[in-house]
């Protein structure tokens, strides 16, 4: 009678194994299921990192365009100004009419004169024009730099977008890692137990039968 009893407490432990087994196999592919979707977020997620990417180093090259053009500017700003100082210079000089004069008078020839004239009237109108010329260009060094600066807050912003990414995704590695091993070390552990449970038994039964 004892032993029919240990039977059937073994078989009814053998009965929960089972269940339990089929319930952790169950819960295992669910988790393969969430895993597999998981592998496919991470690889978009990846495509995403990889678009990041892209975008920076096209940022980077802007940004190098513009620090060139920015140097470039700056070096025909000083240029424009150091020319622009000259002649400022030099119409301060000849400031006076009696001066403008004297400089017209002085040519040796008529042809000489007329030539002196003429460069007088070119003279001022070509202040003017590189007064206005250093005035744009000033401008347009203004514009690049502003276009840097957004450039460069761009750059970061998706800098740091790109590492949020990538922690989410060692995140949900991570994650999936643990379910699965904890899954996996769940039914081994079910299987040995059941494959004692259903050795007892077979010994008990044994037993019986004798």
């Amino acid at each position: 009678f004892e032993l029919k009893r240990r039977k059937d407490a073994l078989m009814r432990e053998i009965e929960v194994l089972d269940k339990s087994l089929r319930q952790t196999s169950d819960n295992k592919r669910l988790s393969q299921k969430q895993i597999n979707e998981l592998n496919t977020k991470i690889r978009l997620r990846q495509q995403k990192i990889n678009t990041v990417n892209s975008e920076i180093k096209l940022l980077d090259n802007q940004i190098s365009d513009n620090t060139n053009t920015i140097r470039s500017l700056q070096s025909q700003l000083n240029k424009l100004k150091k020319e622009y100082a000259g002649m400022v210079l030099f119409a301060f000089r000849n400031q006076s009419a009696h001066s403008k004069l004297m400089f017209v008078f002085a040519s040796t020839d008529f042809n000489q004169a007329y030539k002196r004239l003429k460069y007088l009237q070119q003279f001022s109108e070509y202040r003017k024009k590189q007064a206005r010329y250093i005035e744009g260009t000033q401008k347009d060094l203004g514009v690049k730099i502003v276009e840097l600066d957004h450039n460069k807050q761009d750059k970061s912003t998706l800098l740091h977008a790109q590492e949020k990414e990538k922690q989410l995704q060692v995140k949900e590695k991570v994650t999936q890692s643990k379910v699965l091993s904890t899954l996996t070390k769940q039914e081994r552990q079910y299987r040995q137990e059941l494959s004692q449970k259903q050795t007892d038994a077979a010994r008990l039964n044994r037993a019986i039968e004798s």
